[in-house]
């Protein structure tokens, strides 16, 4: 068992470094070139921690239209002052045009979410399998002891995994249990 536990220590893995992956590389450049884009949007870098988090609009764009649209057809509202209708124009042109930024990274967000998630799905699927032949291959021979050290760790991050499974699904059970109760009772 010394045997095993030294060769266990030998196999951990190497510390993360300061050098990059090819795919770290692409993505600093991306990030980059995101960054730099993002920054020619007016008011981009101003300081936001002032404003609330969960602001919200007051009235919808076709009610800023119509008033857009009243201030311009009456001398009385355009006397008022209280709506300068180039800065609505600017400001509604602007939405307009981030809208369709913020639904296009999210359409990249996405895309890039499914193919992770399928890469990972592949190379996982490859490392049960290499798992269960390590697991024949150590019950077969008992001199295989550079093989049944990374069985064990295997077979220790796989219970892991499991009970850490376990634990968010009875998480989940139990806060909808509680939403169930809630509405039940509201």
């Amino acid at each position: 068992m010394e045997r095993i536990a030294d060769l266990r220590a030998a196999e951990q893995p190497p510390e993360a470094g300061s050098v990059l992956t090819a795919y770290e590389e692409i993505v600093a450049g991306i990030i980059a070139s995101v960054k730099d884009g993002v920054a020619q949007l007016p008011g981009y870098d101003d300081d936001l921690s002032d404003l609330p988090r969960n602001q919200r609009r007051l009235v919808t764009r076709k009610f800023v239209e119509l008033t857009m649209n009243a201030v311009d057809a009456s001398s009385e509202l355009l006397g008022v002052d209280q709506l300068e209708i180039t800065q609505c124009r600017d400001t509604l042109q602007y939405s307009e045009a981030v809208r369709a930024l913020i639904a296009h990274l999210n359409g990249v967000t996405r895309r890039l979410e499914l193919i992770s998630r399928s890469r990972e799905a592949r190379v996982g699927r490859s490392a049960l399998r290499i798992y269960h032949i390590a697991k024949r291959l150590a019950s077969d021979d008992p001199n295989n002891t550079h093989i049944a050290v990374h069985v064990q760790n295997l077979k220790a991050e796989m219970q892991r995994s499991r009970l850490k499974r376990r634990a968010k699904a009875a998480s989940q059970a139990t806060a909808t249990a509680e939403d169930v109760l809630s509405t039940s009772m509201g």
